[in-house]
């Protein structure tokens, strides 16, 4: 072979191994001269380009359809040195997918002794997606992060704080830049700071993923904020440990929890104390009393009479007496005390310290100073009057349920004897508060068994000696007991409301009777039917009244109706709309216990009233108290002055009767003439005398006598 042949197959051998080199290069090549003609492209640069390889030598213009690549490989050919490199954006392949990024360096160099152009080009489209998809999902990130609605922030591991969002900027009050210099120990209370500190020495340890605790932050303005902060542990690729936290203002919630443990624990009209947290703190009272060797004192406070407010004026009302009644009691007791109001009218004191009962007994005194001063409500005046029950631990008990049971016992003994008082408890007390209760659950069964009766007290003309009327008066006769007194058990019934249906079973029975007795041929006469103050203020008594003289036929005429001074006075003017609806419908009227109250006379002569009853305390001693007497003597006067009858109750002696007569007294009634009899009785003695012919009332002492027999 000759040296010529040689060369040219060293040659074609060289050349043979660079097409196979740039056959496999994964960059781009593509060589071209002078004249516009692609001399070399490799495998990597069509399939970059989106070309076919050329089977024979063509120009570039014709072969490349990229504008961008082409204008690029025409300034450079025409200059005699060039060198750049640039992001070449390939079109997408296919409609919808994402574009390709190709890197190119074009350059002028010599090959073969010739000055061509060269074009290498790395495909960067992988790389480029992923540099384009972090950098998305960092913005995303960074809109989410300062958009969120919870503070977000991030702090290194030693408390400081690195970056915050908007919203944890709002909730501490701090800009990022003021937090940059601070600490999330410095924005913790110091109490709340050791129940996170644990978790926070586990969490940067890698014992624990994450932890979340309610504490407060101290804002800007130096205001605490709850809120809700969820701690996590972030390492970065570098190793290095961070804090991301999450704090969710949670103040209104907060909030919400303190007004429903108020409400669960607070009565909702007062404000004060319920019956749970009064027995709570009474609970902890005694424990701590009984570690100490101190006192407890418990007040249990009644307002007198307040259900008259209530069915007088109404509940608005009421409430009204309620509220004013528990912000005098929570103005008056010592720091440490608690007022609770049990419901009702009935409100507790506990004192958890106390050195003696005299200390109860000094608070109670002011308490009801307190209550008595005038308050007005809805236009009317009260002054609140309270009974109270005193029991004190160890003394009256040892647990919360005995000391407040004994403690309403003394109330009830405070209300027995006057009212307006207070009292300690007693081994006495006990026993009656039981007798009591088992009263008024045998009240409550009473009518069902018909086990009230009636008996009737007559009343009898001064001047002629007739009897004109009766009075009905409720006997209670449980079986195989004794009968039980009115004075033992209408205050029950009055208390617990059983009074009205026990009342207009009374009206009933007493109108049946009358016609009765008018059916048997007795001499036409009057009933009198006392009315408690819970009937009298039924919004239906007229109705009521009205019903029961239609359906027994009782003639209205002969029926009259006692009211005491105290119930129409405590609202005159709804009193008078309600006594002359029943005055029309042709009932009688009297006032009952006349001069135990306070009638205004100005009031007292707008009633349509036919009579006045004296009060047996006046008659009792009318004979032996020149006071008494005088006060008989001008309740005749008064009454005759405006044109009403008066009748004297509880004659027991001749020389009261004589008094009674030669005063100008038109009736009475008592003993001396005949207690409260049956109706049969009555009727035996009724018509006994009208076999005896008794038509004057010349010898009293005899018919009296007679009669009474």
């Amino acid at each position: 072979m000759t040296r010529k042949n040689l060369d040219i197959h060293e040659r074609s051998g060289l050349q043979n191994y660079a097409e196979q080199v740039l056959t496999s290069l994964p960059s781009g090549v593509m060589v071209i001269d002078a004249a516009r003609q692609v001399r070399t492209i490799n495998p990597a640069m069509c399939a970059m380009l989106g070309v076919t390889a050329p089977n024979a030598d063509v120009d570039f213009g014709d072969f490349l359809h990229l504008p961008e690549l082409c204008e690029r490989i025409d300034v450079a050919l025409r200059a005699p040195e060039h060198g750049e490199e640039w992001m070449l954006t390939l079109p997408a392949d296919l409609p919808g997918s994402a574009p390709r990024y190709v890197r190119c360096a074009l350059s002028r160099v010599l090959l073969d002794s010739e000055n061509l152009l060269l074009l290498i080009a790395e495909d960067l489209t992988v790389p480029m997606r992923a540099k384009t998809a972090l950098r998305d999902s960092e913005e995303r990130f960074r809109i989410a992060f300062d958009h969120a609605a919870v503070g977000l922030a991030q702090a290194a591991r030693d408390g400081r704080w690195l970056r915050a969002n908007r919203k944890f900027q709002e909730i501490v009050g701090y800009n990022e830049e003021e937090l940059k210099t601070m600490s999330f120990r410095e924005m913790s209370l110091a109490s709340e700071m050791l129940a996170s500190e644990a978790s926070l020495r586990l969490l940067l340890a890698g014992e624990i993923p994450s932890y979340a605790i309610e504490k407060r932050y101290v804002r800007k303005d130096g205001q605490p904020v709850w809120v809700n902060v969820a701690v996590s542990r972030m390492v970065s690729s570098g190793g290095d440990v961070n804090l991301m936290i999450v704090v969710e203002d949670i103040a209104r919630r907060k909030q919400y929890e303190h007004e429903l443990r108020h409400m669960a624990s607070h009565d909702v009209l007062t404000g004060l104390a319920n019956r749970s947290l009064l027995m709570d703190r009474l609970d902890q009272a005694l424990a701590l009393a009984h570690r100490s060797q101190h006192q407890v004192g418990i007040l249990f406070i009644d307002l007198d009479r307040f259900k008259t407010i209530n069915d007088s004026l109404g509940h608005e009302a009421g409430d009204h007496v309620i509220v004013e009644a528990g912000r005098r009691l929570a103005g008056i007791v010592r720091e440490g005390d608690t007022v609770a109001r049990l419901g009702g009218d009935e409100f507790v004191v506990l004192m958890p310290d106390i050195r003696d009962s005299s200390a109860a007994a000094v608070l109670s005194a002011k308490l009801l100073e307190a209550l008595l001063l005038p308050m007005n409500v809805l236009g009317h005046e009260f002054s609140p009057v309270g009974s109270i029950g005193i029991s004190v631990y160890p003394r009256d008990g040892v647990d919360s349920n005995a000391l407040l049971k004994n403690a309403d016992a003394a109330m009830y003994r405070a209300k027995e004897l006057g009212r307006g008082n207070f009292q300690f408890y007693t081994e006495e007390m006990n026993a009656r508060t039981l007798d009591r209760l088992r009263m008024e659950s045998g009240l409550r069964r009473a009518l069902e068994r018909h086990e009230f009766v009636l008996h009737y007290q007559p009343q009898i003309d001064l001047g002629t000696g007739e009897q004109v009327g009766v009075e009905a008066l409720l006997r209670w006769c449980p079986p195989g007991g004794e009968t039980v007194a009115p004075g033992e058990f209408i205050p029950i019934a009055e208390e617990t409301g059983l009074i009205v249906e026990i009342g207009a079973w009374v009206l009933r029975a007493a109108c049946e009777q009358l016609v009765a007795w008018r059916e048997a041929g007795l001499p036409p006469m009057t009933v009198a039917v006392n009315l408690s103050a819970r009937q009298f203020h039924q919004q239906n008594l007229v109705q009521l009244v009205g019903q029961i003289l239609a359906e027994t036929g009782c003639d209205a005429a002969q029926l009259e109706l006692e009211i005491t001074e105290s119930i129409v006075m405590a609202d005159p003017a709804g009193a008078s709309a309600t006594l002359h609806e029943l005055k029309e419908m042709g009932v009688n009227l009297s006032i009952d216990d006349f001069g135990t109250g306070h009638s205004s006379l100005s009031y007292l002569k707008r009633f349509p009233i036919h009579a006045l009853k004296i009060d047996r305390s006046f008659v009792r001693d009318l004979t032996t108290d020149a006071d008494d007497a005088a006060i008989v003597c001008a309740v005749i006067a008064l009454a005759h002055t405006m044109q009403l009858k008066v009748i004297a109750e509880g004659v027991e002696t001749e020389e009261q009767l004589n008094f009674l007569r030669a005063h100008g007294c038109d009736q009475f009634q008592g003993f001396y003439y005949s207690p409260p009899v049956s109706a049969g009785r009555l009727r035996q003695a009724m018509e006994g005398r009208r076999r005896a012919h008794l038509r004057t009332f010349v010898a009293p002492s005899t018919r009296l006598r007679l009669a009474r027999a």
